[in-house]
């Protein structure tokens, strides 16, 4: 197990105490390491419970295995607070509270706690991957995760912000691979035809003529509209970036102020990006057809020459 004991965990949360029954939390670190693991790779996990097995590893390891400890253990000990609300007893689920010198929590409470908490595992995975990015991990740079994205045009998470500000989220950027690839495969290559394999070959060693510069942000603006499109559709909300699931304030100042999103508010939004994508995709097939030889002889008026006067006054 990449995290062991109580007093590992409480040093990454600073929430968890050392006093608490770790056994009761085993599960969730379990369950978290195999989530982390579809963002990174499981090559970089078994890695990490190599470097978490040593006896005197280096620093660098002592580094990158905190980078990944981190991201699991906020999540473990926020799905373990959501389960640890109430008490399991032989007869029925109960609230066990010191009257004299406890009070339960309001609901706005334990919803900013948890936002928090949630809050703070995402930050934890997108400095994780950045870590890896700027070290050149070579296991990460070898994994099938950094490998698929080497075939999208939309390639990483600064190219994904560009077009759409996704909190700078490569969390998200790396979950959202399977529909970056969807829109690629599926939209992106038949709406580019013979300029597909052209284009992206062209963009993945930087040699981009002026026309291949201008389709090129097309299909990027489109790829990126058709995946959030998709992410709110298919994602758990608890997955997509702060500021793309954002919250709507009600007319009333209290304490709940603010609601999530409905279902029909989200699919309309869905809607919204699926149409902003298929116009760009449109506008992919027009800039296409602005290279063929009967959209260059074909015009709609003639050259206009002042020295032709076919008639005069």
């Amino acid at each position: 197990m990449i995290i062991k004991d109580n007093e590992t965990l409480r040093k990454l949360t600073t929430s968890w105490y050392a006093s608490n029954d770790f056994e009761r939390i085993e599960h969730q670190i379990e369950l978290e390491t195999e989530a982390l693991a579809r963002v990174i790779g499981d090559e970089l996990i078994d890695h990490a419970e190599g470097i978490a097995n040593e006896t005197n590893p280096s620093e660098e390891d002592q580094n990158l295995l905190k980078k990944i400890q981190m991201p699991i253990a906020l999540m473990s000990v926020y799905n373990y607070y959501q389960l640890n609300i109430v008490s399991h007893d032989q007869s029925t689920r109960k609230i066990k509270v010191d009257d004299a010198n406890e009070k339960l929590p309001w609901e706005w409470m334990l919803n900013r706690d948890d936002a928090a908490h949630l809050s703070s595992a995402q930050r934890a995975t997108d400095q994780l991957i950045s870590y890896l990015d700027k070290t050149e991990n070579t296991i990460w740079k070898d994994s099938p995760q950094k490998k698929a994205s080497i075939k999208l045009f939309v390639n990483n998470t600064e190219v994904f912000g560009n077009f759409y500000p996704i909190d700078n989220s490569a969390r998200f950027y790396y979950l959202a691979l399977p529909l970056l690839q969807e829109i690629q495969s599926l939209e992106l290559r038949p709406a580019l035809g013979e300029d597909y394999r052209l284009l992206l070959e062209a963009y993945q060693i930087s040699d981009l003529s002026v026309y291949q510069q201008e389709l090129l942000e097309l299909v990027q603006r489109a790829q990126v509209y058709g995946t959030i499109a998709l992410a709110t559709r298919r994602l758990n909300t608890q997955v997509l970036p702060i500021g793309l699931v954002k919250k709507l304030e009600s007319e009333s100042q209290t304490l709940n102020a603010s609601r999530p999103a409905t279902k029909d508010e989200v699919s309309y939004f869905s809607k919204r990006m699926e149409e902003d994508a298929f116009d760009f995709i449109d506008k992919i097939k027009r800039k296409r057809f602005e290279q063929t030889p009967e959209y260059l002889e074909y015009k709609l008026l003639p050259n206009n020459n002042p020295k032709d006067k076919f008639a005069s006054t």
